[in-house]
């Protein structure tokens, strides 16, 4: 095989590479905010709050409900990436600095303050929703804390 054909074959496995990366990073992004349109609904929902009164939260259930996702979907990206992993630039783990941001973020709402909901991206809404459960024993909630059976458990003690 000549050195052109090579070269021309190394370009072509890169750009199909390339695009497949796409399409990986895509459905891991949209894994991503099915987890985190899950979290903020139900930080929604605990404090009484209307969901639909969030634009961006139904924008981006929106765009969940579209992607079907698979187990076998979920192996090939997962292989994927395996085999194409890339260290940071900087050496620093992406998931630290993701939870270090969220943190400085939800630091605003750990007064019991809201976030703006028809305006706050998607991500301020995240932090907003894991800082609740800092909240919780602050934040009013009927069922927090409630026993079913506390007689049994009287009955154990006495």
């Amino acid at each position: 095989m000549r050195a052109s054909h090579k070269a021309r074959l190394a370009r072509l496995i890169a750009t199909l590479d390339e695009a497949e990366r796409h399409e990986v990073d895509q459905r891991c992004t949209l894994r991503l905010e099915a987890g985190m349109c899950a979290d903020i609904r139900a930080a929604m929902e605990r404090r009484g709050i209307a969901p639909a009164c969030s634009r961006v939260l139904l924008n981006a259930e929106a765009r969940v409900a579209k992607f079907a996702d698979s187990p076998a979907l979920q192996a090939a990206d997962e292989a994927f990436l395996t085999a194409h992993r890339e260290e940071p630039h900087d050496g620093s783990d992406p998931w630290q600095k993701l939870e270090e941001g969220l943190a400085r973020i939800g630091q605003h709402y750990l007064d019991g303050s809201l976030p703006i909901f028809l305006l706050a991206p998607l991500m301020e809404l995240w932090a907003w929703a894991l800082a609740q459960y800092r909240l919780l024993p602050a934040v009013r909630n009927n069922g927090y804390g409630v026993s079913e059976n506390t007689s049994m458990v009287r009955g154990i003690v006495e």
